[in-house]
């Protein structure tokens, strides 16, 4: 458990918790995250993808922790989504299939999905079969390392890459400011304010240390999650204040604290950056309205504007 100071000498108690998933355009890097431009799905490439086989793609992914969007890239990327299967007659390395499996691999793939009696050229075992494949081998994790044991050429994984991309990967870790049209009230860092409490902070202690950035906006302003992640905590916390925390990739945590009660999201949801997870309140110690944003990088805060592009 940790005290989070929140500008105005509120303590916010909470667990913070780490995770390792995927990032897209955003990385952890030097303490704060590189931002580049998410790229936007192309719809008729998206259209292109036969509905039976965008159904089979979404679910192996989910059920795998995957990124349905690669995952069709591989799809395309082999067959066209089947479309040149040519009958599922062996290819000239002997592979088969919408995913183009060698006999051996298709068995030990289809044995990680889970598959009593697969049928290579079904799309419906060969589409999980890559998923726990890929999964076995890094992904989502390590893309590259994946799709390199998938298919050992040089050129595979970037022109998987590009086919999901153009799928829209990488379009959900685009970060966003959290609150519209606020105004910055206090900064990160070391503080006079007394009644912050005292923390240690990259090799020195401070009697007074404000680990998040207060953000003053109107009563019932909404906010906004700054990334895509995983809602861990969602409520009330010891000092009352209403506060949601998201998971991100990388290890990154964000916080979001004062809210109003009666908040759109539950714990275990998933979210999108820009998407609304409460509303600025007064909840907890707080003198006035405003959002109380916290971001950390494997347990340790970081100054949010270092996380956050230029403000709009």
């Amino acid at each position: 458990m940790r005290a989070a100071g929140a500008g105005c000498g509120c303590a916010l108690v909470l667990l913070v918790l780490a995770v390792g998933l995927a990032v897209g355009s955003v990385a952890a890097l030097a303490g704060g995250w590189a931002v580049a431009a998410a790229p936007a799905a192309d719809a008729t490439a998206v259209a292109d993808i036969p509905p039976a086989y965008l159904a089979l793609y979404q679910q192996a992914a989910a059920r795998f922790g995957l990124d349905w969007e690669v995952l069709a890239a591989v799809g395309e990327v082999e067959t066209g989504h089947g479309r040149n299967a040519n009958g599922c007659a062996p290819n000239a390395a002997g592979a088969r299939g919408p995913m183009q499996f060698l006999a051996a691999t298709f068995a030990h793939a289809a044995r990680l999905a889970g598959i009593a009696h697969p049928d290579v050229c079904d799309p419906a075992d060969a589409i999980p079969a890559a998923a726990a494949y890929l999964q076995s081998n890094g992904a989502p994790g390590d893309w590259q390392r994946a799709l390199f044991r998938y298919n050992p050429a040089d050129w595979y994984p970037p022109l998987v890459m590009g086919w999901a991309a153009r799928y829209g990967y990488g379009a959900a870790a685009a970060v966003v400011w959290p609150v519209s049209g606020g105004r910055v009230t206090q900064g990160f860092g070391p503080t006079a304010l007394v009644l912050e409490p005292a923390r240690c902070w990259r090799g020195a202690c401070y009697a007074h240390f404000h680990a998040g950035l207060d953000i003053a906006a109107p009563l019932g302003t909404p906010v906004r999650a700054i990334a895509a992640g995983r809602v861990t905590i969602a409520g009330r916390v010891a000092d009352g204040a209403v506060v949601v925390q998201v998971e991100h990739a990388g290890g990154v945590t964000s916080l979001y604290g004062h809210l109003q009660p009666g908040l759109p999201v539950r714990v275990g949801g998933d979210v999108v950056a820009g998407e609304v997870v409460g509303a600025i309140g007064m909840t907890g110690n707080t003198t006035g309205p405003h959002l109380h944003l916290e971001v950390d990088v494997a347990g340790m805060p970081v100054d949010p504007l270092t996380v956050l592009p230029p403000s709009p």
